[in-house]
């Protein structure tokens, strides 16, 4: 297995760092899709940039689209979604000056070179700079005139029907937010399984994307008190059209969201890095999550039946149990009490 499956930051960044000296970046410079270490290479050549990323990355900041610029060079770690590696590609594009380069990379297991077939519509001709360890580094100049060029956030908003809480409904969505236009599979699983909320209760949606969940339960108790929290910018661009008046945060961690309590927090969390599978964030959303609960609210998730959640719930939650499940996926429930959290799996659930 290639180190871009296992670590695809890292690998992008060993490539993109061979290849550097050769690319004479210069000018006024756009780092895009920017999680690794680039923007440090950059810094210690003295090279001025600004960065754009839609999704919260280090200690950086989240946009929807990026600044109008224009730029000289953009170059853009490619995104893992090929229809956000189409909208990646028109946002850098749209910022650069006439003549400008984009200069793209990834892996070829991420599809860098069936991007480099759609720049090479937009632009005319596509240079292939390198090609090393799975890996390749493209780059095209803007033209003049782009035909088909969609340079704004609104080109590229999509509304579909979506049955809400028994209501059709129009649903705000954009390329590459988690099941655009659609409730998925576990989503819908958990939101048959919604647990009883009071009037006026406090409810996070935590990984939102759209605001399904959300929206769901808004639809079950119109009175509560609604935090939709995201990492992505573009996700909650969405959100704020689907499920009007909530608080929206831009986050990553539960702390984000500063010091709330709620009745609950719901989840169909993101267990990916890129192409790599990644638990990290599941982990810490269980852990913190119990300091962020009334007493006796409850954590609520959705994940595939093959993710083993007993014990590490059992680490933090005085009570848990299985509130759905079906062949593909399992809701677990979390609850809080007067008691510390019990050491072992409870009883009353009996593993698969």
């Amino acid at each position: 297995m290639s180190r871009w499956a296992n670590d695809p930051d890292a690998a992008a960044d060993q490539l993109i760092a061979r290849c550097l000296d050769g690319i004479e970046i210069a000018g006024r410079i756009l780092l895009a899709n920017q999680g690794g270490g680039v923007p440090a290479l950059l810094a210690d050549r003295g090279l001025p940039f600004t960065a754009w990323n839609r999704r919260l990355a280090g200690s950086g900041d989240a946009h929807p689209w990026p600044p109008a610029g224009p730029f000289d060079v953009a170059l853009l770690r490619l995104p893992k979604a090929k229809d956000e590696q189409e909208m990646a590609a028109h946002a850098c594009l749209g910022a650069l000056v006439s003549g400008g380069r984009l200069i793209v990379y990834g892996g070829n297991d991420e599809g860098i070179r069936s991007a480099g077939g759609r720049i090479e519509r937009l632009c005319g001709t596509v240079e292939t700079l390198a090609a090393r360890g799975h890996g390749r580094v493209l780059a095209a100049l803007r033209p003049v005139e782009i035909a088909g060029l969609r340079g704004a956030l609104a080109d590229w908003r999509t509304v579909t029907t979506l049955d809400v809480g028994g209501v059709a409904r129009d649903w705000v969505s954009y390329p590459s937010v988690f099941a655009a236009g659609r409730i998925d599979a576990g989503t819908a699983l958990l939101i048959g399984a919604l647990p009883g909320l009071a009037a006026r209760a406090s409810v996070l949606d935590y990984g939102c994307g759209t605001g399904v969940i959300a929206a769901s339960t808004r639809a079950a108790e119109p009175t509560l008190a609604l935090d939709l929290l995201d990492s992505d910018a573009v996700a909650l661009a969405a959100a704020r059209e689907n499920v009007p008046g909530a608080r929206l945060i831009l986050g990553t961690r539960l702390a984000d969201a500063g010091a709330r309590r709620y009745a609950a927090i719901l989840s169909n969390p993101p267990l990916h890095r890129g192409i790599a599978e990644d638990h990290a964030l599941l982990h810490l959303l269980v852990a913190d999550a119990p300091g962020m609960l009334d007493p006796g609210g409850v954590l609520q998730m959705v994940v595939q039946r093959r993710v083993p959640l007993d014990r590490l719930l059992g680490q933090h939650f005085t009570d848990v149990t299985v509130a759905a499940e079906n062949g593909s996926y399992r809701v677990w429930r979390g609850a809080v009490g007067s008691d510390p959290p019990a050491p072992t799996v409870p009883r009353r659930h009996r593993r698969p």
